[in-house]
């Protein structure tokens, strides 16, 4: 898993990254195409840092990780592939449940008839839910990957609710 860190928008190969105790990353050591190795820190920590270095705005958001984020991709549209597949086989039994309702002869006596439709409504019901579970989860997955929530207080969210 080779990373990279992405310095106003080139991407150089990171070469080790230093990291206290408490896992805060404190300084990337990446090589450009030609070779030069550079040691980046974040911008906070360079007033205090006396060795040669290039000051980062946001050094842990720099790190990209491209294979990682490629699996995360092909696993996430797996996922969403899967959900649908569900959802078209979820949608299937629902008409099958309204074509059993439509179908009901009149050979059940009146009263194990509507017995017979309240249990199929039942079934109806919960299958439904079922399938509107499924598009919602597709359609959290969606809005996640199109990076709809930003943060987990959900900021992103307040934000574009209120335009």
């Amino acid at each position: 898993m080779q990373a990279v860190i992405n310095v106003k928008g080139t991407k150089l190969s990171v070469l080790t990254t230093h990291r206290s105790e408490t896992g805060q990353l404190l300084s990337v050591y990446a090589k450009d195409e030609n070779g030069r190795e550079t040691r980046y820190i974040d911008k906070e920590r360079s007033q205090y840092d006396t060795s040669p270095h290039v000051a980062v705005e946001n050094l842990e958001g720099a790190l990209e990780y491209p294979e990682v984020e490629a699996r995360i991709t092909e696993e996430r549209n797996k996922l969403i592939h899967h959900l649908e597949q569900m959802q078209r086989e979820e949608n299937e039994k629902l008409s099958e449940i309204l074509t059993d309702m439509g179908e009901m002869e009149d050979d059940y006596p009146f009263g194990k008839l509507e017995e017979r439709l309240v249990t199929k409504q039942r079934e109806y019901k919960l299958a439904q839910q079922r399938v509107f579970g499924i598009i919602d989860a597709i359609e959290e997955i969606k809005a996640y990957a199109e990076g709809y929530f930003t943060n987990v207080d959900c900021e992103s969210i307040e934000t574009q609710s209120s335009h």
